[in-house]
C-alpha cells in the first residue's frame, strides 16, 4: 500500500513526534498536579507545568525541523 507523497519512515517520525510533543506536556502538566497536590498550591503549579511542557514539547518539534531541514538540504547538495 502506498503512502504517497511520503515514506514509511516519514510517517514514522510524524507519529513520534506527535508522541514525544503529547508525552511533554502530560509529563509536564503531572507533575505541576503532584506538587499542587504536595503543597497545596491548586492549581498553579499545574499551570506552570503544563506551560513548562508545552514549552519542552516546541523545543522538541523545532530541534526536529531544524534537523530534518538539515538532512533535505545535505540531500540536495549531494545531487
Amino acid at each position: 500500500m502506498a503512502l504517497s507523497p511520503f515514506s514509511m519512515q516519514d510517517h514514522i517520525t510524524i507519529t513520534t513526534l506527535g508522541l514525544e510533543f503529547a508525552m511533554a506536556v502530560a509529563l509536564g502538566t503531572g507533575a505541576g498536579f503532584w506538587i499542587d497536590r504536595k503543597l497545596g498550591t491548586t492549581p498553579w503549579a499545574m499551570i506552570g507545568g503544563l506551560l513548562l511542557g508545552f514549552a519542552l514539547a516546541m523545543y522538541i518539534v523545532i530541534k526536529e525541523a531544524n534537523r530534518l531541514k538539515k538532512e533535505e538540504n545535505s540531500a540536495k547538495d549531494k545531487k
